[in-house]
């Protein structure tokens, strides 16, 4: 209970404090009364207390890990991929307001692209040094449009699995 008395006074304090610091490695957007008014860069800001709201988000390079895939090759090599995709933020009114879970939406569209690439190569040519290249190429243009910029999407993980299947006799029913 004390807990959420500290929050709520913590909470208290940021609506009728008259100022905001951005730092350096961040961004924020200055929305009054739920509107859009302006980007504020790092510095000391002024805000009209219980009207303006300001929304942090860093904006500098940022690394994201995406969960495995298990794809088939071209040449029909079921193997299993991981990638991790470096990104920083480039237009943050973009990346806040326009897109619900930005960061979400870069990871699915990043794996979509994967697949797609993977489905078109055989196993040798997804071992090869370009195609995180390729990779990076499709998915900075399909990023761009939410406000991020992509420096590099790299396949860390890339090996061919086997899928081994195990049939419990006992769910095979026998009618006599």
């Amino acid at each position: 209970m004390l807990n959420q008395l500290f929050d709520w006074l913590l909470s208290f304090y940021e609506h009728i404090n008259p100022f905001v610091i951005i730092r350096e490695y961040q961004q924020g957007l200055l929305l009054r009364l739920g509107e859009f008014k302006k980007v504020l860069n790092k510095g000391l800001h002024f805000k009209i207390p219980f009207i303006d709201e300001v929304m942090l988000q860093h904006v500098v390079l940022t690394t994201l890990n995406l969960s495995a895939q298990s794809l088939y090759t071209k040449d029909k090599c079921n193997i299993v991929v991981k990638a991790v995709i470096k990104y920083k933020i480039s237009d943050i009114k973009v990346f806040l307001l326009e897109v619900f879970d930005s960061v979400d939406a870069i990871g699915d569209v990043t794996q979509g692209i994967i697949k797609n690439i993977i489905m078109e190569k055989t196993f040798e040519e997804c071992l090869s040094s370009e195609i995180d290249n390729i990779i990076t190429k499709k998915v900075r243009v399909e990023c761009k449009k939410w406000g991020v910029e992509i420096a590099q999407v790299t396949l860390s993980d890339i090996a061919p699995i086997k899928t081994i299947r195990l049939i419990n006799e006992s769910t095979n029913l026998q009618l006599n």
